[in-house]
């Protein structure tokens, strides 16, 4: 009898030790964020005693047997540290004690303390993550841990239903669980538990989570179960509900078939871009270019154009802006893989580089962001040779540029820009050129004056006016670049032969407005961004169609704008050909080079490579301007000619030797006798 009662005392005390585990919620949540950062397993377990002093990983099972025999308040007071080691240990010395552990964990997980319950299922979530990585102990996952957690989400307390999506995220995340699992478990779980409850939040979070594991269920289930399930919560009254079934529409639209997507859901999707609340149009502006993605050319030139055309004349401004900043980054889902050699996958944009080089290169990257594609562009177009002659486009449209006709007073006391900055210098006093130039004087002055250094004043649309309180309205006049033919505006992409063009000539028309926005530069921003990946879309026999937005960009009010277009002027010498670079960007060039330090250095970056795709007889032209770089805003700022000494390190064997000799020599020795040290051992390679 008395050894029958000593069983029951020590049973009760090997309970009480093995209840302390779902009573550390909080530190095993911890835990789970140290190891999900790359904490190792070591690093996040060290071993306390009940006294607070720290043991070796090498602890005896003579401690362990200790810890296990500890009284019921010891226990109570131990650490979230302290019971992630116990459990360490008991995997690696104790393994029997294991069912034992899981029997009180099933009786926490109905306990009526909702709290209780919400650690339960924060320590079954750790647990899975250590059953998963020994391969003996995985078999509990899958018989008592996971229907652990799926029992959880049908718990009465919204707290636990929360946590237990959380650790159900995080357990797929780490592949505790496969596939199969996912689809056969998972998911009808999740639908059963979103299904019923009327708590708009547990069915916000539960179709966030639907719509993270679509790509991991097959097809068949997928239509028959998820898809409806989505569709079905797109038509909830509740915003967030319909918000979360939206924003699951692109990996939706990767893991359907063609059909599904054309009855099901891009019907659901064209519904709601013209939803009553803003919030859910904006929503449908952000996602359509991975939708765009995963369509056919048949849907993205008919109904996806429809709805980005409708969503770019919004009647909400934010609408209009989100959908603008998207519109970059749809517009290059247009390309045409025999021209372009840009391929979609399944989930990323994939870009290769065949036409242009033997090699391929393969840059993938998610259609979030203008950055992202305008570093890929770059990479892209780094590769590609220049095209031939017979591609580019006679001149036979004008383009335009807004230049001043009157400067009044109140110009010259305050400018917002000038305000903050050094004005330039005006180059006719602080430049002098060899007498026997005057021809090349009055070219370099010409193209001065059809791109002033002060065209960030244009006004967009040739409607726009100047609001300042000290400003008068200035006059303009409008003129083309080029002399020749006659013109009232700058053209569209609807008055351009438009046979082969494979965008949209909406989109390009609502593109190249993207770059007036003068009252926003950021917007200003993402177009200059994105015009090098447009430009590949489109062709370089479509160049046309850009080039006035690349002057408006390389005149932009804001110097980070115009810093970004000068940045990859090269690129675009390199993809559009000598003769159109010589026609169109050696004036934008001519400009830049005069404007701030900050735009200077950007068009100074990649010099030699711009020089090379023009011909000798305008290199000729530009050698006289090379002491230009001399000149900057500020004597302190040296980095800017140590770069511009190595590009012309770079691109001495480009010019003849009668250019050196007048022109180059006499800026060598300027660069060779500069203050900065650096500067001069740079310059020691010319």
């Amino acid at each position: 009898m008395h050894h029958a009662a000593a069983m029951v005392f020590q049973e009760n005390k090997r309970s009480l030790f093995l209840g302390s585990f779902v009573q550390v919620g909080a530190g095993i949540e911890r835990l789970m964020i140290q190891n999900s950062d790359g904490t190792s397993e070591d690093e996040s377990m060290e071993i306390f005693d009940l006294a607070g002093n720290q043991h070796s990983d090498n602890m005896p099972s003579e401690t362990v047997k200790q810890m296990y025999n500890a009284s019921a308040e010891e226990i109570r007071n131990t650490t979230p540290k302290y019971i992630s080691c116990c459990m360490k240990f008991v995997i690696k010395d104790h393994l029997e004690m294991i069912p034992d552990i899981l029997t009180v964990i099933e009786k926490m997980t109905k306990d009526e303390d909702k709290l209780m319950r919400f650690d339960t299922v924060s320590t079954v979530g750790y647990l899975c993550t250590i059953f998963h990585q020994h391969e003996n102990l995985r078999s509990y996952i899958h018989s008592f841990l996971l229907p652990a957690i799926i029992k959880a989400l049908s718990d009465p307390a919204e707290q636990v239903i929360m946590r237990a999506q959380m650790v159900l995220t995080y357990i797929i995340s780490k592949g505790v669980i496969n596939n199969k699992t996912v689809e056969d478990i998972v998911c009808p779980a999740l639908i059963l538990a979103a299904n019923s409850t009327d708590d708009l939040h547990v069915q916000n979070n539960i179709v966030t989570l639907v719509g993270k594991i679509v790509l991991k269920i097959s097809d068949n289930v997928l239509c028959k179960t998820v898809l409806p399930f989505l569709i079905n919560k797109s038509h909830s009254d509740c915003i967030y509900v319909r918000l979360a079934a939206l924003l699951s529409f692109p990996e939706l639209g990767h893991a359907l078939d063609m059909d599904h997507k054309i009855k099901v859901l891009l019907p659901r999707y064209f519904e709601m871009c013209n939803d009553r609340v803003g919030t859910i149009r904006k929503t449908c502006a952000d996602i359509i270019t991975p939708l765009s993605v995963c369509c056919d050319d048949t849907l993205r030139r008919g109904p996806i154009t429809d709805a980005a055309g409708r969503l770019l004349s919004d009647s909400c401004k934010f609408v209009r802006q989100t959908a603008l900043e998207n519109l970059g980054p749809l517009i290059t889902t247009y390309a045409n893989p025999a021209v372009t050699s840009l391929v979609t996958t399944r989930t990323f944009i994939l870009m290769m580089v065949s036409n242009f080089t033997d090699d391929l290169h393969y840059i993938t990257m998610k259609c979030q962001t203008s950055q992202e594609y305008f570093k890929a562009t770059e990479l892209l177009m780094d590769r590609e040779k220049p095209w031939s002659n017979e591609t580019t486009m006679k001149n036979d449209n004008k383009f335009w540029v807004a230049d001043y006709n009157v400067k009044t007073e109140s110009e010259e006391l305050y400018s917002t820009f000038a305000y903050w900055r050094e004005p330039i210098c005006d180059t006719k006093s602080s430049f002098s050129f060899e007498n026997d130039c005057d021809d090349r004087e009055s070219e370099v002055e010409r193209l001065q004056t059809m791109i002033p250094n002060k065209l960030w004043y244009v006004p967009m649309n040739n409607n726009s006016n100047l609001n300042c309180t000290e400003m008068k309205k200035s006059e303009f006049e409008v003129k083309p670049i080029l002399e020749e033919g006659n013109g009232d505006s700058k053209p569209s992409a609807t008055e351009l032969n438009d046979h082969d063009l494979v965008v949209p000539t909406l989109l390009l028309d609502h593109y190249a407005d993207m770059a007036g926005a003068f009252d926003d530069s950021d917007l200003a921003s993402q177009c200059a961004c994105m015009l090098p990946a447009v430009l590949v879309t489109i062709g370089p026999t479509h160049w046309p169609l850009l080039r006035h937005t690349y002057y408006v960009l390389a005149s932009h009010r804001s110097w980070k704008v115009r810093r970004k277009a000068a940045s990859y002027i090269h690129k675009l010498a390199i993809y559009i050909g000598e003769e159109a670079t010589s026609r169109d960007l050696l004036p934008i060039f001519e400009s830049l080079v005069l404007d701030l330090d900050e735009v200077r250095s950007g068009a100074i970056d990649n010099f030699a490579a711009f020089l090379k795709m023009l011909s000798v007889t305008v290199r000729s032209d530009l050698a006289p301007m090379m002491c230009r770089f001399l000149k900057t805003d500020y004597e302190w700022n040296w980095r800017f000619r140590q770069n511009f000494c190595e590009q012309l390190a770079e691109s001495l064997h480009l010019f003849t030797p009668l250019d050196m000799y007048h022109h180059i020599h006499e800026v060598c020795l300027s660069l060779l006798m500069d203050r900065i040290s650096s500067v001069r051992q740079s310059a020691l390679s010319l």
